[in-house]
């Protein structure tokens, strides 16, 4: 058995104290463990891509959701499965998967050797496992990107929160899709959500019905222009209700564009991931993963 750890020295600030712990029974255990330190961001993927070609059994992501999506996109395609050592703030996808920083969590998920098959969504050429947003949720993660210095934690987040919150200006979006009975589109004022899995940040199902190996993703368009209804779209989704809702918009596609006549920015998985114009499309079946019996 030979792992490919690809670990991201500066994502998160915990969960690193027990990760010696995982490598040491690892080699007791007869497996090769390669230990390989990004330098930058984007180095990863291309990494990723290399342990696939190298005939890795499994490669560890270890780091918050920026390091997983970018390991994910460098193993799409291929049938070297991954698995999570999550380090960051929020990991939507080790949460959305089950995934803990435990050795023993992780080994029994090596051992079991269970085998799932996702989806990938591509935005912009960039892969995302959960889910791609647009508009308010993408001005808080690029306000905290902006002040972002070293490790970020949940209370971090409060003060890019709070200005976006009393400062956002809802972006009148276009939205045209591909869905498997035909083109549809939305047009108006308020955040869009593609989704790949439904799990969002705090454990929000933001795009509640997605289902990750069913060879599409999920639109939710929120048609939204003051405090008020940002407020009841929150209480809803909070409840599960949301999707019904008349100001809500939800499809099921295979390609979907976003566009606005201004700037609009956009986050991928929980990181800033520049402006509109955004086209995505779906990678069915492209990410092998090694999944916890739980």
């Amino acid at each position: 058995m030979r792992v490919v750890a690809i670990i991201n020295p500066i994502s998160g600030a915990g969960c690193r104290d027990r990760l010696g712990e995982l490598f040491r029974a690892m080699a007791a255990a007869g497996w090769r463990v390669d230990r390989w330190v990004t330098r930058r961001a984007g180095q990863a993927g291309p990494w990723a891509r290399r342990a696939a070609a190298g005939r890795a059994d499994a490669a560890l992501a270890v780091g918050g959701d920026g390091t997983v999506c970018e390991i994910a996109g460098g193993l799409a395609g291929t049938d070297c499965p991954m698995l999570i050592w999550p380090v960051g703030t929020e990991n939507l996808v080790a949460k959305s998967l089950g995934f803990r920083a435990d050795p023993e969590h992780t080994l029994a998920t090596v051992r079991a050797g269970n085998r799932s098959v996702i989806d990938l969504g591509t935005a912009n050429g960039r892969s995302f496992v959960v889910v791609a947003g647009v508009g308010f949720d993408a001005e808080v993660v690029e306000r905290l990107t902006r002040l972002r210095v070293g490790h970020i934690t949940h209370l971090t987040y409060a003060g890019p929160l709070w200005r976006t919150f009393w400062e956002h200006r809802w972006p009148d979006l276009e939205v045209t899709a591909d869905t498997p009975e035909g083109p549809r589109a939305w047009r108006g004022r308020g955040m869009v959500f593609v989704g790949n899995m439904s799990r969002y940040s705090l454990g929000l199902q933001v795009v509640r019905d997605a289902v990750p190996d069913d060879g599409l993703l999920d639109v939710v368009a929120m048609g939204c222009r003051n405090h008020l209804q940002l407020i009841g779209h929150s209480l809803r989704t909070l409840a599960r209700r949301h999707i019904k809702h008349p100001d809500v918009w939800h499809a099921r596609v295979t390609r979907v564009r976003i566009a606005a006549q201004r700037k609009v920015p956009v986050e991928i998985d929980g990181e800033f991931a520049g402006h509109l114009p955004l086209d995505i499309a779906v990678q069915p079946r492209a990410l092998h993963l090694l999944i916890p019996a739980t």
